[in-house]
């Protein structure tokens, strides 16, 4: 694992002062950036290339706030990214729920939603197999 983002906060309550909670991370370089948004209704995993302009690359929906029994209880969001930083895991105590590979050009979560925007060629769904792939030690 190269490097981590880390932030607690509880699912479906905006920061202080902002409509939604965010937290993100940009790789050595600057050329990709990974972000999750809890907007209060929604968890989505965004992946975006910065340059030669900003560009959104993919989204992945991480939960809906309605389906999470204990929302109420305090979480660890993680950004973590693998060695050459080319891909991005975004990770609620201590479980992948999405993963974007800008190697590959590739997102996967839980749910395998939304669609992917253009075609991929491994399966959308992440498992941990796929999680070990690119993170065991």
């Amino acid at each position: 694992m190269a490097s981590t983002t880390e932030e607690q906060f509880r699912i479906g309550q905006p920061a202080p002062g902002a409509d939604n909670r965010l937290l993100s991370s940009t790789a050595a370089g600057g050329d990709y950036e990974v972000m999750f948004e809890d907007d209060g209704t929604t968890g989505y995993f965004y992946a975006l290339r910065n340059r030669p302009a900003p560009q959104l690359l993919d989204a992945l929906h991480v939960y809906n706030v309605e389906d999470i029994a204990d929302r109420q209880l305090p979480v660890t969001a993680s950004i973590i990214w693998n060695e050459p930083q080319d891909a991005a895991a975004f990770v609620l105590n201590g479980y992948c729920h999405a993963l974007y590979d800008f190697r590959q050009q590739a997102g996967f979560c839980r749910n395998a939603f939304p669609p992917p925007p253009q075609p991929q060629e491994a399966p959308r769904e992440l498992t941990d197999e796929l999680v070990d792939q690119y993170f065991s030690a």
